[in-house]
């Protein structure tokens, strides 16, 4: 009687399989399987829902991967713009810079020699265009440019020029730091 009372009041512990449980619903074995159908179907139902789910996930995944490759098409049109854009300034600066500080001769083997005046108070802009009139420089801004680095102040009178001269040189010139081959006293 005691062992009975502790088994009822423990619960199933000592049970037969086959024998009436505590509450009085059946048997311990036909508790079970019913309890098995229930979950049987609750997993069917809860692996459609997830089945479900997933289709769901799947379709928001393939519309989000479509939209990417949209939108990825225009940031890589973009990106490969500025890319351009970048590589072009790079050589626009190169050029230029090399255009400015690589001073050569507009013609280097042309050694014949014109004579021009410069008068007191005359500007960059005139001796530019004394010197572009006798060929020696090609870009009256270029050489504007070159006077400014230089600080050219220039000496009255009359010099020869020649195509062979760098702007530095024409610079020194006629600024009177180089009589070697300009100076009309040769």
């Amino acid at each position: 009687m005691a062992y009975e009372r502790r088994t009822r009041a423990s619960g199933s512990r000592g049970q037969n399989m086959n024998s009436e449980p505590a509450n009085g619903t059946g048997t311990i074995r036909e508790n079970s399987e019913r309890y098995r159908s229930d979950d049987v179907a609750e997993i069917k139902k809860r692996q459609a829902t997830t089945a479900q789910r997933n289709k769901e996930v799947a379709n928001r995944r393939k519309k989000a991967i479509a939209e990417a490759r949209k939108g990825k098409g225009v940031k890589v049109v973009v990106r490969l713009a500025i890319a351009v854009f970048v590589i072009a300034l790079c050589v626009v600066a190169f050029l230029l810079t090399f255009k400015l500080f690589y001073d050569t001769a507009l013609d280097p083997t042309n050694k014949t020699k014109t004579e021009i005046t410069i008068n007191e108070g005359i500007t960059d802009e005139e001796v530019a265009e004394l010197l572009f009139d006798a060929g020696c420089i090609q870009d009256k801004k270029l050489y504007k440019f070159r006077t400014y680095i230089y600080d050219a102040k220039y000496v009255p009178g009359t010099y020869k020029v020649s195509p062979s001269f760098t702007t530095e040189k024409l610079i020194n010139i006629l600024s009177g730091y180089d009589y070697s081959d300009g100076t009309m006293e040769e």
